[in-house]
């Protein structure tokens, strides 16, 4: 398996450059797709020494694919964790958007945020699973982004399976600079007082919701350095101030 997706980025490496439409902000889906012949590679570093590499391709006019894979302790004289499994996402744009009405899309997103807790089989910040997502953009002083969705995440070790809300906003400043801020429920993801378990203690949320903000630099309209802060409000007992990490995004079309 491992093999097989070496050789997927490899492949995707080797295409030509070509424009591109938001698909994600920071961690919430968009109901925006890559084109047909569109693709992304990422890599993001996260905490623990952690990175995450991952690619997306619009394999036909309204339907995109991709795959990620992660470990921590990637620098250092450790060790590295190797996550459990290879990640999947899958998104298809039911309606495209108009001067009028959003854009709406159903997906499938299996990679989290942050460390994976084999024990509990999830992430520091759940999945979204299963998802629907809508998004709406104006020209104001540049593009305007608003977005929103409802998900059902599979990461149900926790017992706590609810069903959970999302929303986020993007704003360009100039052909270089966007700023993104975005907020998870987190209903699917909340400490029971009550509980003895070791998983309400030290790894479910605290009731606040996740709330991110990232600043993004468009070196080209191929290349973005995402400069992220998650957990802002502090959901998490581990979180100090905020989950800070650093992405890199590469578009090009084949």
């Amino acid at each position: 398996m491992k093999k097989l997706i070496l050789i997927f980025f490899l492949l995707t490496f080797t295409m030509i450059l070509s424009g591109y439409e938001m698909n994600t902000l920071i961690e919430n889906p968009t109901a925006g797709i890559l084109q047909r012949g569109e693709a992304e590679i990422s890599a993001k570093l996260f905490k623990n020494n952690g990175l995450i590499m991952g690619t997306r391709i619009g394999l036909f006019p309204r339907f995109m694919f991709g795959v990620s894979y992660g470990a921590e302790r990637i620098v250092g004289n450790q060790d590295p964790v190797w996550h459990d499994r290879v990640e999947f996402n899958a998104k298809f744009r039911l309606i495209d958007e108009t001067a009028k009405f959003p854009a709406v899309a159903i997906g499938y997103d299996s990679q989290g945020h942050g460390t994976y807790y084999k024990d509990a089989k999830r992430y520091d910040m759940k999945s979204k699973g299963f998802y629907l997502a809508a998004s709406k953009n104006y020209l104001f002083l540049g593009n305007l982004g608003f977005h929103g969705g409802v998900n059902y995440s599979l990461e149900t070790e926790d017992d706590d399976d609810d069903i959970n809300l999302f929303a986020g906003i993007d704003k360009s400043i100039g052909d270089v600079v966007v700023l993104l801020a975005e907020y998870d429920v987190a209903w699917n993801d909340n400490e029971d007082p009550d509980s003895e378990s070791e998983i309400d203690d030290k790894i479910k949320g605290l009731g606040k919701g996740y709330f991110n903000a990232s600043f993004d630099i468009h070196f080209t309209d191929y290349l973005v350095v995402k400069f992220s802060f998650y957990d802002i409000f502090e959901n998490r007992e581990d979180t100090q101030g905020s989950d800070r990490t650093i992405s890199l995004l590469y578009y090009m079309k084949f």
